[in-house]
C-alpha cells in the first residue's frame, strides 16, 4: 500500500504491489524438478492495469520411481498459456479491490493447479 492523500489523522491509501521475499522463492524452487513462470498485463473493470506474474513447478507423483520430473516444452508452452488465460480471466473482471482479494488466499494460483494438472499430471 501507498499513502495517497492525508486527511486530517486519516491516510487514503492505494494498492501499489505485492511480490513475494527471496527467501521464500528459493525455498519453492527445487532440484530435478521444471521451472514455469508466466506474466500478463491485465487491465481491470475499473480502469487500473495490473502486471502478474506467476511462477509454477512440476511435481513428483505418489508412485514415481524417476529422481527428476521434468516438463517437455510442449507441455510447458501449453501450460503457460493456460495460466495466462486464466489470469487475463480470473483479473480482467473484478475490480483491483477484489483482485488483491483474490490474490491473498491465492484462488488464482489453485484455479490453475487445477486446470493444468491434465498437461502434467
Amino acid at each position: 500500500l501507498c499513502i495517497e492523500e492525508v486527511q486530517g489523522r486519516n491516510c487514503l491509501t492505494d494498492f501499489h504491489g505485492m511480490s513475494l521475499t527471496r527467501d521464500k522463492v528459493y525455498s519453492l524452487m527445487r532440484k530435478w524438478h521444471t521451472l514455469i513462470e508466466a506474466h500478463a498485463d491485465v487491465k481491470t473493470t475499473d480502469g487500473y492495469v495490473v502486471r502478474l506474474f506467476v511462477i509454477a513447478f512440476t511435481k513428483r507423483r505418489a508412485d514415481q520411481v524417476k529422481t527428476n520430473c521434468y516438463a517437455q516444452s510442449a507441455q510447458i508452452r501449453k501450460i503457460r498459456k493456460k495460466m495466462v488465460e486464466i489470469m487475463t480471466k480470473e483479473a480482467g473482471t473484478v475490480q483491483l479491490r477484489e483482485l488483491v482479494k483474490k490474490l491473498i488466499p491465492e484462488s488464482i494460483g489453485k484455479e490453475i493447479e487445477k486446470q493444468t494438472q491434465g498437461i502434467f499430471p
